[in-house]
């Protein structure tokens, strides 16, 4: 029953999407699968080295089953990477694999790299890894929060906020930590939620910091280890319309700002320089909005004034839903959750977005609060469902099935892979200076 097909509603959604613009991808169209599930938990648990050692989990509330929520994933090699952030006490540990070849529609999470590597209260070993990504290199980029316990009322801070390196090529799985500079991520209120790895010119990241009180995006450089974070009011915070969810005859309000990012493919600029878009949104916020990964590099509009990006910022329009996690594929193809739908959905970003999106799956009883993707190395797409709403209302029964992640053969690799130039003209969030050369043009006529 487990690996039951369930319903995918694919035929009313290309009947919905007959008067949708045709994609103008390059790449051949590639016959679909439904989504299905391929693994599934009631309650997460993990490898012990000894039934002594789980016995001394539980009997110290180092172990609670019902605070252990999956909530990243990545792929590479022969092992989907999970993550589960140290929201609640009692979490063994942050990052873990399970195989990509099923062997077990529940298989317990070997720690990664190790246990002693995720051992709560040690500086030098992961506390609380929120999501990861992998480039092209085969670099595993880890977000650590350091702050733990951040749903319970007294939060420990006592580790700073770092990315985390591992060659995942040489085996080894050593890590090299840089912690965050203090006066650039606050480490008592920094949440560190995604990431993409931008693979040019010394290899970048952007991530997101969904900060209750100073949300932004942080750009960390890893040729010299230097980051910096920049500031949108509108487009990186929550809005009052959008806080409320309701999933499944479950509500909940949750007031959270910048939180999905994706990256897109490299085009040529109008100067010829090669530039990339950086997509994102808040998760509480029905809008999908775009910048230029040039202007985030520009460590200049790394100010305290938040109104220093709106120039470059592109509202691209509204979701039918708020998204938590999405993810770009190499040929610009976004992936992105609608919670309030139950569905999964896609969207060509060489079309307009407020027209192009589209429904390949939906079922409420199956999709329940869509976390991260990712994409294997055979074309094949990855979900993560996490019913998060009944998690933050520590509401969780070990009766039912809480985690699932889901599969479906889309044909796609990820973005990291993504190195040719597209044929986009002009990229969305390059309006912003068509615009503003516009209003010159305009001023010098009045002026003349």
């Amino acid at each position: 029953m487990m690996l039951l097909v369930f319903l995918i509603a694919l035929a009313a959604a290309a009947a919905q999407n007959d008067t949708q613009p045709a994609r103008t991808l390059t790449t051949a169209a590639v016959r679909r699968e439904q989504f299905r599930v391929i693994y599934e938990w009631t309650y997460i648990d993990y490898e012990w080295d000894s039934q002594e050692q789980q016995e001394a989990f539980l009997n110290t509330s180092r172990y609670i089953p019902q605070n252990v929520l999956i909530s990243g994933i990545n792929f590479y090699g022969e092992n989907l990477f999970l993550t589960m952030p140290r929201l609640l006490d009692g979490v063994p540990a942050t990052l873990a694999t399970i195989p990509v070849k099923q062997n077990n529609t529940a298989p317990k999470l070997k720690p990664f790299p190790s246990w002693n590597e995720n051992v709560i209260g040690n500086c030098s070993a992961l506390q609380f890894v929120q999501n990861v990504e992998i480039d092209r290199n085969g670099i595993m980029w880890i977000l650590d929060n350091g702050r733990v316990g951040t749903l319970t009322p007294t939060p420990d801070s006592k580790c700073p906020p770092s990315i985390v390196l591992i060659d995942l090529k040489s085996g080894k799985n050593e890590m090299e930590r840089i912690p965050f500079p203090p006066e650039i991520v606050n480490p008592n209120t920094t949440y560190l939620n995604d990431l993409v790895v931008d693979n040019r010119d010394g290899d970048y990241a952007y991530i997101t910091d969904n900060s209750a009180v100073d949300p932004g995006i942080i750009v960390f450089r890893r040729s010299d280890k230097k980051s910096w974070k920049l500031r949108d009011s509108q487009s990186m915070m929550s809005v009052p319309e959008a806080t409320f969810f309701r999933i499944n005859g479950t509500n909940v309000n949750l007031p959270v700002n910048i939180d999905g990012i994706a990256l897109g493919p490299q085009f040529k600029r109008n100067d010829d320089k090669v530039d990339r878009t950086v997509y994102y949104s808040p998760l509480s916020s029905f809008n999908l909005y775009a910048i230029n990964a040039s202007v985030l590099r520009n460590e200049s509009l790394a100010q305290n004034n938040k109104n220093d990006l709106r120039p470059y910022v592109v509202d691209l329009g509204t979701k039918a839903s708020q998204t938590d996690g999405m993810k770009m594929d190499s040929t610009g193809v976004l992936f992105f959750g609608l919670i309030g739908n139950s569905t999964i959905a896609e969207w060509n970003t060489t079309t307009d977005f407020r027209t192009g999106q589209r429904t390949i799956a939906r079922d409420p009883t199956y999709i329940q609060w869509i976390d991260r993707f990712t994409f294997d190395n055979q074309g094949n797409t990855y979900v993560v469902v996490n019913r998060l709403f009944n998690f933050v209302k520590q509401q969780v029964s070990l009766k039912e099935v809480n985690y699932r992640i889901l599969k479906s053969f889309t044909g796609s690799k990820s973005y990291v892979f993504g190195n040719d130039l597209t044929s986009i003209q002009y990229s969305a969030a390059m309006m912003p200076t068509v615009g503003a050369s516009l209003l010159m043009v305009a001023v010098s006529f009045l002026l003349a």
